[in-house]
C-alpha cells in the first residue's frame, strides 16, 4: 500500500479509496494515515455511508487525515433506494452515516445512478441532500458492466426518456444553491447543463451514432457506452453547437481523487468504435404475436378452434 501511495503522491496531492466498501477494509484507517503523512491534501472514501455512524468512525477517519466522503443514494426515501440496495433499512443508515460524516466535519457529497427505476423520482433528491448539508451532487449515467450489464434491461434507462428528469432535478439543485453536475451523458442531451458535464476515468469507454459524425460538440463530448448503442442505436441523439469552454467549478473540485472525476478536457478521443447493428426491441420468448392473430375472426368458437391454438391444453394425461 505504502509503495503505490508514494507513487500516486508524486501525480497528485488527492485520492479516494474506492472499490467494494473501503468501510469494511481494516487497514483503511492506516492508509489513511499514511496518505495524510505523504502529504495528501484531499483524502476521500467512496461509501455507501452505512458503517460511518457507528462507534464514532467518522470522527476516528477525519482524526487521521480523512477530508471527503463520496457517498452513494439511488433515492429520496427508503422505498426508491432500498430497492435498489436490496438491504431493508439501508436509507436510513445512510442518512445516519451523512450526519455522522458532517458531524465529523467531514465534506460530504453525493453520486446517484441514473436507473429505470429512479429517474422519474430525482427532482424530490436535491432538497433533501441540501437540509443533510451536503456539498455538491453528481448524476451518473450507468456503466453497463457487472451487474449492470447483466440486468441491462433492467438497470440502465433510455436516455431520450431519462435525461428530462435528470436535467429538471439539477435545475431544482440550482435553485436550492446545490452545485449538480452530471457524467456519462452526451452534449446534446444535456442542454443548458452541457457545462457541467464531468467525465470519469473509471468510466471512457465513448462511441458515437451515426448522427454523430458531423456534430460541431462531438470533440467534446462524452458520447456513449457501446453496449447502449448496441442496445438502442442512439436514435435520440442530434447534432448541437459545440460546448463552450469553461473555467473549473471549484465546486466540481469536491469530488477529490486522482482521476475519479474531472473537468471535460478540451478534445476526448473515442474508445471503440460505435456497432453497426443495434437490437431495437426487447428478445421475446415464447409467443411472437398477440393471441388475437393466431385466429381469425370468423373461426368458430368451440372446443375444436381452441384445440388448433392452445394443444398442448388437450394432451391427454397419464393416469396416476
Amino acid at each position: 500500500m505504502e509503495a503505490g501511495l508514494r507513487a500516486l503522491r508524486s501525480e497528485t496531492d488527492e485520492l479516494t479509496f474506492v472499490g467494494g466498501e473501503p468501510l469494511l477494509v481494516p487497514e483503511l484507517g492506516e492508509s489513511v494515515r499514511l496518505a495524510r503523512e505523504l502529504g495528501f491534501r484531499g483524502i476521500g472514501i467512496q461509501t455507501n455511508a452505512r458503517l460511518l455512524a457507528r462507534a464514532d468512525l467518522a470522527r476516528d477517519l477525519a482524526a487521521l487525515g480523512l477530508t471527503d466522503v463520496h457517498v452513494s443514494i439511488h433515492g429520496s426515501d427508503p422505498a426508491v433506494h432500498d430497492y435498489h440496495t436490496s438491504v431493508p433499512g439501508s436509507f436510513a443508515q445512510t442518512l445516519a452515516g451523512i450526519g455522522a460524516a458532517r458531524a465529523a466535519r467531514l465534506t460530504v457529497v453525493a453520486t446517484t445512478v441514473l436507473t429505470r427505476s429512479n429517474y422519474r423520482s430525482l427532482s424530490h433528491l436535491p432538497r433533501l441532500l441540501r437540509s443533510r448539508s451536503v456539498a455538491a451532487w453528481h448524476v451518473a449515467v450507468p456503466w453497463p458492466r457487472g451487474r449492470a450489464f447483466a440486468y441491462f434491461d433492467r438497470v440502465v434507462p433510455r436516455l431520450g426518456l431519462a435525461m428530462p428528469f435528470a436535467l429538471h432535478a439539477m435545475s431544482a439543485a440550482d435553485a436550492l444553491g446545490l452545485p449538480a453536475f452530471v457524467s456519462g451523458a452526451p452534449a446534446c442531451l444535456l442542454g443548458p447543463f452541457a457545462d457541467r458535464a464531468l467525465v470519469t476515468s473509471a468510466n471512457p469507454a465513448r462511441s458515437f451514432a451515426g448522427a454523430c459524425e458531423a456534430c460541431p460538440a462531438r470533440e467534446r463530448c462524452s458520447g456513449v457506452d457501446a453496449y447502449y448503442l448496441e442496445r438502442f442505436a442512439g436514435d435520440e441523439l442530434t447534432p448541437r453547437a459545440p460546448v463552450a469552454a469553461r473555467t473549473l467549478d471549484p465546486a466540481s473540485r469536491l469530488f477529490v481523487g486522482l482521476g475519479e472525476l474531472a473537468a471535460l478536457p478540451e478534445k476526448l478521443e473515442p474508445a471503440h468504435e460505435a456497432p453497426r447493428t443495434a437490437r431495437l426491441r426487447l428478445p421475446v420468448l415464447s409467443r411472437p404475436a398477440p393471441g388475437a392473430q393466431e385466429a381469425k375472426r370468423a373461426a368458430p368458437k368451440t372446443g375444436e378452434a381452441l384445440r388448433e391454438i392452445l394443444p398442448t391444453l388437450f394432451e391427454d394425461k397419464p393416469e396416476s
